[in-house]
């Protein structure tokens, strides 16, 4: 848990205004939207960490997944595919749940979610809903549903400048867990996440 809370105090605590209504303004491991990926991460790294089952289906944004650099695992990073700058248009944390527990998940979810409302004052913030996830190597599907091998328990705010964040427990089933595939990614393991979009990349993946 604390390595959790830490995720949490880490990215609110860099804002630059308790008031602000920017998604710029959140920050983790002091990245944030519309910063370019290239001060955190070179070319290559960028490149060879782009995901292919992404890229395949969305040819107007890529994605790589890259290590993080602090508290957190994983992150990934999205980006316009004909930008040479690497602006970030999206920035998912990943810490890796080894020995999940839903009540566990679910406390920190809720304490980050806090955190956030205490910081961000006029932001809309969704009920906690539980989602359904059925695993394909190349596309996690999420429907509304209260039953399901694996789920994942989602609280969502939307920013007045239209950009998101969406925190997340992904409880994965054993059997995904241990899929052994070519195209193994993230989206197999359990996980907390928290997942940040620019108004420009939430409202493509709406339409898509």
């Amino acid at each position: 848990m604390k390595k959790i809370l830490g995720i949490v105090f880490l990215g609110l605590l860099l804002n630059t205004s308790a008031h602000s209504n920017n998604i710029k303004d959140f920050k983790i491991e002091n990245i944030s939207i519309g910063d370019s990926a290239l001060d955190y991460y070179n070319e290559i790294v960028l490149e060879n960490g782009e995901l292919d089952w992404f890229n395949y289906s969305y040819k107007e944004f890529a994605t790589s997944l890259v290590s993080g650099k602090g508290i957190y695992d994983w992150f990934k990073i999205s980006y316009r595919s004909d930008d040479d700058n690497f602006t970030i248009e999206g920035l998912v944390g990943i810490v890796v749940k080894k020995k999940y527990d839903d009540a566990e998940c679910n406390k920190e979810l809720d304490s980050a979610a806090l955190n956030i409302s205490r910081l961000f004052k006029n932001i809309k913030r969704s009920k906690k809903k539980i989602y359904k996830v059925a695993y394909n190597p190349r596309k996690v599907f999420q429907e509304t549903s209260q039953s399901g091998k694996s789920t994942a328990t989602i609280i969502s705010f939307d920013f007045n400048d239209k950009g998101k964040i969406i925190l997340s427990c992904y409880n994965m089933d054993k059997a995904t867990n241990q899929i052994d595939s070519p195209l193994k990614d993230i989206n197999q393991f359990d996980s907390f996440r928290i997942d940040i979009r620019s108004k420009v990349l939430k409202n493509y993946l709406e339409k898509v």
